[in-house]
């Protein structure tokens, strides 16, 4: 009888580990495993020393000023730019100015993807700036911004 109050003590104990791991203490929270950069560094790193022209003339951002949800910010970006094998879009980064981790999403393209496009969802926690970089595969970068108000406790 000792063997089996063992193992089902065992397998309690186990359970409750699995449903509440800060009782072993190893819990793991979003705010910890966020990379803290501020903007100023993810922005001196994507331009690497070079100038960013004003990118608003061929990038359209559909992104709205105040939207219902802070969580899920939905981010459109359509690039007016040739995407032909020798001149192209290359990537494209949205940072959020104010965010515990401001790179929200960077993403790769090749001629192939035939149109400079991306669609995300991007997580705001309070009101700030929503900034667009595109670089091309010949170095040349461009940006642009949107302020987007996020309601008080519009993200949790």
């Amino acid at each position: 009888m000792q063997r089996r109050s063992f193992i089902k003590g065992a397998f309690a104990l186990s359970a409750v580990g699995l449903i509440n791991p800060m009782f072993f203490g190893h819990a793991l929270r979003a705010e910890e495993e966020a990379i803290e950069m501020p903007v100023e560094d993810l922005l001196r790193d994507y331009l690497s020393g070079k100038e960013a022209e004003n990118g608003s003339s061929i990038m359209q951002l559909n992104i709205p000023q105040t939207p219902e949800n802070g969580a899920v910010v939905p981010v459109e970006v359509t690039i007016k730019h040739p995407m032909t094998a020798d001149n192209y879009i290359s990537n494209i980064t949205i940072l959020a100015t104010k965010n515990k981790a401001n790179k929200a999403i960077s993403f790769d393209l090749t001629p192939a993807n035939g149109i400079a496009y991306l669609y995300a969802n991007v997580k705001l926690g309070q009101t700030q700036d929503v900034i667009i970089l595109a670089k091309t595969n010949q170095g040349k970068i461009f940006k642009a911004s949107k302020t987007v108000r996020v309601a008080l406790g519009g993200c949790s």
